[in-house]
């Protein structure tokens, strides 16, 4: 006989002639409810029998009342009996769920868990065609009592899910859940555990959040967050809280870091594997609170450890960590603040002593805390704008006050060494770069630029260098200055470099205007007792003071006297004003039967010619015959006394002291170099004293126009206007090129008042108000 188990049918019992009582249809739907609990075979002709049978019950017409006519008597007859069938139903499924739970009461462990998850699998297959089974009663009864808002009706399929969390679920619950929890832990321990369990409890705690027949989808997760979430997530802070704390007793703080980064995406992982999507969020956050908010303190303090000991990636591990968690960085922002600072500071203090006389030190040492922290905020912080924003402060501090701008007593100092490093890069003697790195470090000065508070210094002092590099063609490439020039512009705008372009204008002017005077020359047959080369410079557009009284050698008379009248021919109504002082040229000497050959500046030249007819003359002579005031005169004397060209007699050796009168100056015959052309043409420090105090004055004019403008500016705009305000609304204005001083503010503001371009207020004297 064969062990292979016969389908069941329901006719087997009851068979179906004409009209079933309701006794008898419950009787058999009953016994096709139990076969299919039992998960027993059954045909598809029995499945069919008992969704008869349950219309039969329901459409019943064994159940009247005589006072109602017939039409109330079949809807009373139906409510009735819909009522008395679901009720019924409730009781078999109490009945049956109750008597298989006691089956699992003794369990615990794995046991339970294999028990439920067993159950629940065959109980939502048979729920599903139980549903089915019942439609007739879920279309009509339960659809009407539904809509008149009783919500102790559910549909049939939410009936056997409240059902088993009532009378299976019920019994179990505690036993289910510690379990659950035992085998999370077990996998937080390393161990292998049967996961589909834990899917299985979690898919059907969600499943069975039925609070009343009109659920919402929120309020189904309610069963699922009270009854799992909520005990999982404290069980879960409990155990990272004794891991953490056992952990750190025996290992660093960047062991710590590695070992909670891997904790968090151990539980991302086993979230997005197991529970609901909605445990992830409260689930990491719970995590982070013990993992990171619980040691932000000893994080901040390794911080500083790490910083010290410039280990980017630690650095990174620990930021990705502490990032996590709200508000934590700010600290960590005002740690590496502070740090670059100390840094840069130190690096400053390193090269003070050399600073002023070699500038390349001085902004290297700079560039080079720049340049460290810079990939360290893009390696170990991803370029995190609040890690940005703590370079660009820190830098921004120590490079405008350190102990150079502090030994110099010139908070300004910094512009002027960057200025003074630009020019000793661009020069065609620099030895500073390699040929065609000059773009790159050019940038490099126009990033620190971004840091100088009062950039209007800059500017003054590299247009003042860049007059000197075009006048005396000093400069390594034209294409270098012109990118300079470029990179300035797109930083600080057009109006920054409009001096600068126009001057570039002026040479490439005075190129043509060159050509053109010896063509005049060649074409009136005329000829000049030197070469002869002219730039033509615009006033305006060249810092350079006005020149003192000079006799010109003979020598160039005719030079000047032919050009004069060329450019007049030229260009009328147009004034020509030779500034000899920052004219140059070559002079020839025959010293002991050699040739050398001097490059000099035309006062330099006035002066040495004085000696071809007369081999000694007095410091009062040489005054007389050149006209160069006396400090001017000293300063030219004094430099070519230095190369042993002129020696002096009665010359104080101090610098600072200006020569007599009686002083005896000589040509020294005896010359001899070992280079037969030689630069005399070198400041000396005195003189480049005096273009520094030259600059600063021009400077602190210029500032003080700009502030007027702002401040009519302003209050041609705003006609009234309070006196903070009005401060304030000025250096917001100013602060791209320089940072004003108030007091220097208050200063300009009544000036305005006394040349009637402002009046105060009569009612209120802190107002002011413009005067058309």
């Amino acid at each position: 006989m064969s062990s292979r188990q016969q389908p069941h049918s329901c006719s087997q019992q009851h068979a179906l002639r004409g009209n079933m009582s309701p006794d008898k249809a419950w009787e058999s739907l009953q016994f096709g409810m139990a076969l299919i609990l039992q998960h027993r075979p059954m045909t598809k002709k029995s499945y069919l029998e008992l969704y008869n049978l349950v219309y039969q019950y329901c459409t019943s017409s064994s159940v009247t009342m005589a006072s109602e006519n017939y039409r109330q008597r079949e809807l009373r007859s139906t409510e009735f009996l819909g009522q008395q069938l679901y009720d019924m139903l409730t009781g078999f499924l109490e009945k049956h769920l109750s008597d298989r739970s006691k089956e699992g009461s003794d369990k615990s462990g794995d046991d339970v868990l294999e028990f439920y998850s067993h159950n629940w699998k065959f109980y939502t297959f048979s729920s599903q065609v139980i549903h089915n089974i019942f439609l007739y009663l879920n279309r009509h009864w339960v659809r009407r009592e539904m809509e008149d808002g009783n919500k102790k009706v559910y549909e049939i399929y939410s009936l056997l899910l409240v059902s088993w969390r009532r009378h299976f679920l019920g019994r179990l619950l505690l036993s289910v859940r510690k379990a659950v929890l035992k085998l999370i832990e077990k996998e937080r321990n390393g161990k292998s555990v049967e996961s589909k369990y834990i899917q299985c409890i979690v898919q059907s705690y969600v499943e069975l959040g039925i609070e009343n027949s009109m659920s919402s989808r929120g309020r189904i997760l309610a069963f699922y967050k009270n009854e799992f979430e909520k005990h999982f997530l404290e069980e879960t802070k409990n155990f990272y809280q004794m891991e953490s704390s056992k952990f750190l007793a025996g290992h660093t703080i960047t062991d710590y870091v590695t070992r909670a980064d891997s904790r968090l995406a151990e539980e991302k992982s086993r979230s997005e594997r197991l529970f609901h999507e909605s445990t992830l969020v409260p689930l990491i956050a719970g995590c982070e609170e013990v993992l990171i908010s619980a040691y932000l303190q000893r994080f901040y303090e390794e911080f500083q450890v790490l910083l010290d000991g410039e280990r980017t990636d630690d650095i990174r591990k620990m930021y990705q960590l502490v990032k996590r968690v709200k508000n934590s960085l700010p600290p960590m922002k005002e740690i590496l603040q502070r740090h670059i600072t100390r840094q840069g500071l130190h690096a400053v203090s390193a090269v003070k002593d050399t600073a002023l006389a070699e500038p390349h030190t001085y902004a290297r040492a700079i560039l080079k805390v720049n340049h460290t922290f810079k990939n360290m905020v893009l390696r170990a912080f991803n370029n995190e704008s609040l890690f940005v924003q703590a370079l660009d402060e820190a830098c921004e501090t120590f490079i405008n006050k350190n102990s150079v701008t502090e030994e110099a007593k010139n908070k300004n100092k910094t512009s002027e060494l960057l200025a003074r490093y630009s020019d000793l890069l661009l020069k065609k003697s620099s030895k500073l770069v390699e040929e065609g790195e000059h773009d790159d470090v050019l940038q490099h000065v126009v990033l620190l630029l971004q840091y100088i508070q009062d950039k209007d210094v800059f500017s003054k002092f590299y247009t003042f260098k860049l007059a000197k590099r075009l006048i005396n063609n000093l400069s390594v490439s034209e294409d270098a200055e012109r990118s300079m020039i470029l990179k300035l512009k797109e930083a600080f705008g057009n109006t920054y470099t409009a001096k600068m372009e126009k001057m570039f204008n002026d040479i490439e002017l005075s190129k043509g205007l060159n050509d053109q005077f010896r063509a005049h020359l060649e074409k009136i047959n005329a000829k000049v007792p030197v070469e002869f080369s002219i730039q033509v410079l615009t006033l305006g557009h060249w810092l350079w003071s006005q020149c003192g009284n000079f006799a010109t050698p003979t020598e160039l008379d005719l030079c000047i006297q032919r050009f004069n009248a060329f450019y007049a021919a030229q260009h009328s109504g147009r004034r020509l004003i030779w500034d000899y002082a920052q004219s140059s040229g070559d002079i020839v000497g025959h010293f002991q039967k050699r040739i050398y050959t001097f490059t000099v500046s035309t006062y330099q030249m006035a002066v040495l010619l004085q000696f071809n007819n007369l081999a000694t003359r007095t410091f009062e002579q040489l005054q007389d015959n050149t006209q160069i005031d006396q400090g001017s005169l000293g300063l030219v004397v004094r430099s070519l006394m230095k190369l042993k060209v002129l020696l002096g007699e009665g010359v104080p050796p101090d610098e600072s002291e200006d020569i007599p009168s009686s002083a005896t100056i000589s040509l020294y015959k005896g010359f001899n170099h070992k280079k037969v052309r030689i630069n005399a043409n070198v400041p000396l420090r005195i003189e480049s004293k005096k273009e520094e105090e030259r600059i600063n004055l021009a400077i602190d004019n210029e500032r003080g126009y700009e502030i007027q403008a702002a401040v009519v500016r302003v209050m041609k705009t705003r006609k009234t206007l309070q006196h903070n305000q009005l401060l304030s609304e000025v250096v917001g204005m100013l602060q791209r090129r320089f940072k004003p001083q108030f007091p220097h503010i208050k200063k300009i503001i009544e000036f305005l008042i006394d040349k009637e371009y402002l009046e105060r207020s009569k009612e209120k004297k802190d107002v002011y108000l413009y005067v058309a």
